[in-house]
């Protein structure tokens, strides 16, 4: 067969196909193999990653973790197989767009700053499911509640009833794990726990509440842990010394802000440090637990005298109800012991540390979740059946010698006794007296509280600091800033401390306890509602990998979680509430620049999908039409006051699209950017339209793919508007051609049409200090200037436009006539020779519309300018309408939106009407009660008479400056105008004499072109019609009834 080698295709030159040389590695699949972080321990410390992931022709697609084939570089093109890298937004490696594909070329992007990813930073700290989960919330939900609490809750409630709390309390965090699970695997989870899941589920609105009150939430969590130590360590030492500093309530204070400071200090020495001092602590607590059973089995006179009496069947049948005391119920309760179970955040709150979130959080969780609801009953059970409710706690009046009555027990009928202080309604040591060895029980408490303390410490501030790197609020980003190789927020330690301080200077465990309760059960109702809401979206984007979970089960823990808010203590969770309320209207309102892809966005598509479907299935009744436009504005932001305009008609009744024809292709990320930034003009000038660039050969072409492809099912425009081309009589014949050609077409495709004539037009140019003319928007839906765009001495009306142009500039701009050769391609810099009748050659740079900020005098420019026609605020006065001919009723319906809007509230409509004058009465009269059939409200009904009449011969003079020549067998005959030109050339005559200083728009019915008339002839009639006047709307209905007066 001749040479084994393939010729390149793009240069010719022979590859090493199949050729004699060694191809072993040339369709070879490479693997990167990835060391299991079991194998080496549950804490990963990453190291740097050298290597560019900037992609080349020659990129071998290697990417940690992930396996590509090479098989497309035989070839050199731009194609790469499925790469990691592509998918990750670090803006370290970018797919080849389209653009580039079809080129076959590289092409230079702006450059962008590299983000490099946390698992390339060297000697981060990276956490496993074990240490970095498991540990953490059982250390978080074996809390102080675990020691100086669960035997309280056991008295107060009873066996039954305490079991039950803790049931209840491990459903609702039981459900809420099965949402975090769903949500944490459907995709990877960065930092900031509770926050970044709900933000990035739900929104920024309830994720930035709810990151705020969660970083409270933990802050506060920190002084009752430290309380609680402080409460014990407080009564041990009074017990063995005797000693106070100043009171029991002061001592608390002192003893809790101290440990505040140590704690402080020991997250502030790094994540690695505080990982192990939480392991030597979970040690302490196992140990303190275990010394508790033992204790268990263990009868001596001490504890009698407490109220221990080993295992009892009396006991347990007494204690197996509840015996609140006063001011208890099931309920309060429930809201002391609760914040035990919130420690279940404790991994997800350091997701940004965590080797694998996605794995670790739902498994470390729910085992977390398993073991400490077994251990929370088996030792609830243990202490109920084994002490009674209530004892003197000396040896003087009961020494435990015998088994007092349990009823005269729990009402403290001892004799000689006037207060109990031992026994589970009383003690909150109970565990302690119980356990074999005591001091294991102090030290387990200290554990415990401290624990807990220190991870609440520690999520308080990283979730803070992601909330402030979103900039949701304003005043805190200061607090976002990190430090170290593990970017420790260390400004938010400092708050987070003196928010601490604060609470635990209240020195009240039972009255800090119900502040955070709220706090925990919104966080949770909020997780759990994101995981229903993302399933009941419906959105091919949600498919976590966790199947456990249930749409319905998301649903009933969100309502379980707001039911127990209200129960544990309503005006808590009314302040809770509207605290969420407060934040979510404020992002709402503040509209904070960011895009999360929440499930709102598309819970909202699949309504809007299903209302649209619905209204396809029926027909639109006359009751229900609205008018829709479909504008034609060129860029918004080049045509403000066009936009406002429309805008005020349409505004809360119909769609608005702002079209804009482009004369030449654009590629599609660059149009796509266009589409983005004027949306965002539409949206930061409170406008509600939509802006549809599309690409055409010609003007009339572009509009009329516009006209057909517009909209969705009913919501789509109805009415198309353009503006008056002023300057059309220098204008080529088929650029009149064009113009006149889409009035037709809007006519064919059964679309009313209306034309816009205003004096002072509705481009805006741009003179900066530099003497520099921006002329926006030369597309080809502006391709006919209207009324004063035609950029003033810089292009005269003897140059034809070419609507090819997209912008341009010019310098030193020259008072005489310029003339320009237009540009005969389209790069993104084209420099064109200007030549001037007295001034040096001119430089003219045609400059891509993104490529240049200055726009509508700036991207920025406030609408509010553009509101009306007139500079001296509202109008007030007349809006003039000249219902000529019965088109439907839309030449009356739409000035009568436009008064209805609060801008245009203080004008009046004053309706005319064609009539004879003999008539005129009966006439006015018969066109009143048609108005109010139609409910339309009117201050007055004219009469136009005379419109038969011949027109002036000074107006008729004037209609044949317009440039339009009749012929008939090719001779001139314009003197013989024929009755239809006469029509209007009348009718612009009886315009313009009962038009009245007052008047601040005319709306007359627009003339129809037929096929047969000629373009010129047409434009001409529309000059007759609106020269000399007010702001002019010619309407015209597609002759469907837009009105009806029945119900």
């Amino acid at each position: 067969m001749g040479s084994t080698d393939s010729p390149d295709l793009e240069t010719g030159a022979r590859s090493p196909l199949i050729s004699g040389r060694d191809n072993s590695n040339r369709f070879k699949v490479n693997f990167v193999e990835q060391s299991d972080p079991k194998e080496r321990s549950d804490t990963i410390v990453s190291k740097p990653d050298n290597q560019s992931s900037q992609h080349t022709a020659n990129d071998t697609h290697r990417s940690q973790g992930t396996f590509h084939y090479t098989s497309y570089q035989v070839f050199n093109t731009l194609d790469y197989g499925p790469k990691t890298a592509f998918y990750r937004r670090t803006n370290n490696d970018a797919r080849p767009t389209m653009e580039e594909i079809r080129s076959g070329k590289n092409i230079k992007k702006p450059e962008t700053p590299k983000i490099q990813s946390d698992q390339n930073q060297k000697g981060v700290v990276k956490f496993g499911w074990i240490q970095g989960v498991l540990v953490r919330c059982l250390l978080n939900i074996w809390g102080v509640m675990l020691f100086i609490r669960i035997s309280w809750v056991i008295g107060q409630a009873g066996i039954g009833g305490g079991v039950g709390i803790i049931l209840l309390s491990s459903v609702v965090t039981g459900l809420t794990t099965l949402s975090l699970a769903a949500i944490c695997t459907n995709g990877e989870v960065k930092g900031g726990g509770a926050y970044y899941l709900i933000s990035r589920s739900l929104g920024p609105e309830f994720g930035g509440a709810i990151g705020i009150i969660f970083s409270i939430a933990n802050a506060i969590a920190v002084a009752m842990y430290i309380v609680g130590f402080a409460e014990t360590l407080v009564k041990l030492i009074f017990a063995e010394t005797e000693y106070r500093i100043l009171s029991e309530e002061n001592d608390i204070r002192i003893w809790g802000l101290v440990t505040l400071i140590l704690l402080f200090g020991i997250s502030m020495a790094g994540m690695a440090w505080e990982s192990k001092a939480q392991v030597f602590l979970l040690g302490l607590l196992i140990i303190a637990m275990v010394n508790f059973v033992v204790g268990t089995f263990i009868k001596t006179t001490e504890k009698a005298v407490d109220g221990f009496v080993g295992y009892n069947l009396d006991v347990a049948k007494f204690n197996l109800i509840p015996h609140f005391t006063e001011g208890q119920t099931f309920f309060s309760v429930f809201s002391v012991f609760f914040p035990a179970s919130t420690g279940i955040m404790a991994g997800a709150n350091i997701s940004g540390d965590l080797a694998n979130p996605s794995a670790a959080i739902p498994k470390g969780t729910f085992l977390a979740i398993l073991i400490s609801t077994v251990s929370y009953c088996v030792f609830a059970v243990q202490a109920g059946v084994t002490t009674l409710l209530s004892v003197p706690g000396n040896a003087t009046f009961f020494d435990g010698s015998y088994m007092p009555d349990l009823n005269d027990s729990l009402h403290c009928n001892f004799e000689g006794v006037d207060e109990c202080k031992a026994g589970l309604l009383n003690n909150y040591g109970v565990m302690a007296m119980i356990s074999g060895y005591k001091y294991l029980i102090t030290a387990g408490i200290f554990a415990a509280t401290l624990s807990s303390a220190l991870a609440s410490l520690v999520s308080a501030p990283k979730v803070f600091q992601a909330v402030c790197a979103d900039n949701l609020f304003p005043y805190i980003g200061w607090f976002a800033k990190g430090y170290g190789s593990n970017n420790e927020p260390w400004r938010a330690y400092i708050l987070t401390l003196f928010i601490a301080a604060a609470f635990v200077s209240i020195a009240k465990l039972n009255a800090i306890a119900p502040i955070i309760t709220n706090f925990f059960l919104v966080s949770y109702a909020l997780i759990n509602y994101s995981c229903f809401e993302a399933s009941w979206s419906n959105s091919p984007g949600w498919r976590p990998s966790y199947k456990y979970y249930n749409i319905w089960t998301s649903l009933i823990g969100a309502i379980l979680c707001f039911a127990v808010m209200f129960v544990t203590s309503w005006w808590t969770a009314l302040i809770t509430v509207v605290l969420i309320i407060i934040l979510y209207r404020y992002i709402q309102h503040s509209k904070p620049d960011v895009n999360w892809g929440s499930s709102k966005q598309a819970l909202k598509y699949n309504k809007a999908l299903s209302f649209i479907h619905d209204l396809s299935a029926a027909e639109t009744h006359v009751k229900n039409f609205r008018p829709q436009f479909l504008v034609l504005t060129g860029l918004p932001s080049s045509r403000p006051r066009l936009v406002s305009f429309v805008s005020q008609i349409s505004k809360g009744y119909g769609v608005m699209v702002c079209g804009n024809v482009l004369g030449r292709k654009i590629k599609n990320p660059r149009r796509h950017q266009w589409i983005l930034d004027d949306n965002q003009w539409l949206t930061d000038n409170k406008l509600k339209s939509f802006h549809n660039p599309v690409s055409a050969g010609s003007f009339r072409g572009g509009v009329n793919t516009l006209l057909q492809s517009n909209g969705l099912g009913p919501i789509k425009a109805n009415t198309l508007i353009m503006g008056y081309s002023s300057k059309w009589q220098s204008y080529s014949d088929e650029l009149i051609d064009d113009y006149v050609g889409v009035i037709k077409d809007g006519f064919d495709l059964n679309y009313a049409v209306g034309i816009i004539r205003y004096s002072e037009g509705f481009d805006i140019a741009n003179i900066n200090a530099n003497n520099i003319v921006m002329i926006n928007e030369s597309s080809l839906s502006s391709a006919l200037p209207a009324e004063g765009e035609e950029g003033g001495e810089v292009v005269k009306s003897t140059v034809p436009p070419t609507p090819l142009v997209d912008r341009f500039t010019l310098r030193n701009v020259p008072s005489e006539e310029a003339v320009y050769k237009p540009p005969t391609s389209y790069d993104d810099n084209v420099k064109v020779e200007v030549k001037s009748a007295k001034s040096e050659d001119l430089e003219m740079t045609v400059i891509n519309p993104k490529e240049t900020e200055q726009r509508a005098e700036s991207p920025d420019v406030a609408i509010d300018k553009y509101r009306g026609f007139s500079t001296d605020g509202k109008p007030t006065g007349t809006i003039d309408v000249y219902w000529l001919s019965d088109d439907g009723g839309l030449s009356v319906l739409i000035p009568y939106l436009l008064s209805q809007n609060s801008y245009w509230a203080n004008t009046k409509l004053r309706v005319f009407a064609t009539g004879q004058k003999s008539d005129a009465a009966h006439d006015k009269f018969r066109m009143g009660a048609l108005l109010s059939k139609f409910r339309i409200e009117f201050s007055s009904v004219e009469i136009v008479a005379g419109l038969e009449m011949e027109p002036t011969e000074e107006s008729i003079e004037q209609y044949k400056t317009f440039g339009y020549i009749p012929t008939v067998d090719g001779e001139d005959a314009s003197d013989e105008l024929d009755a239809k030109t006469k029509q209007y050339i009348r009718t612009g005559e009886l315009l313009r004499q009962t038009s009245t200083s007052d008047t601040q728009l005319v709306v007359v019915t627009l003339p129809v072109p037929r096929d047969s008339t000629p373009p010129r002839q047409y434009m001409s009639w529309l000059e007759s019609i609106s020269r000399d006047l007010p702001p002019i709307l010619m309407l015209r209905g597609n002759q469907q009834d837009a009105l009806t007066f029945y119900c």
